[in-house]
């Protein structure tokens, strides 16, 4: 709640985003039941052996939730959006 209340409050985001090992799926579930859902799957974002789900969840800025529309394919470390 911490990091939404100061992404929300103070740098006027639109959403807050985390990372998740894809076999975490305690995290995963957790994280869903407190309203993140899953934004795109990162290759090997995990010292290149592991994939990372960036899980995200809207703030009240993004009322039409466009920043968590899920992407379609998977990404590479650092190729942002594409």
């Amino acid at each position: 709640k911490f990091l939404e209340d100061v992404t929300e409050k103070v740098h006027n985001g639109y959403f807050v985003d985390l990372y998740v090992r894809k076999s975490n799926d305690v995290a995963i579930g957790m994280y869903k039941k407190l309203g993140y859902s899953i934004y795109r799957q990162v290759i090997g974002y995990y010292s290149g052996e592991e994939d990372a789900y960036d899980m995200r969840k809207a703030l009240p800025r993004d009322v039409h939730k466009k920043s968590i529309i899920p992407l379609p394919h998977p990404v590479h470390p650092g190729a942002g959006d594409t």
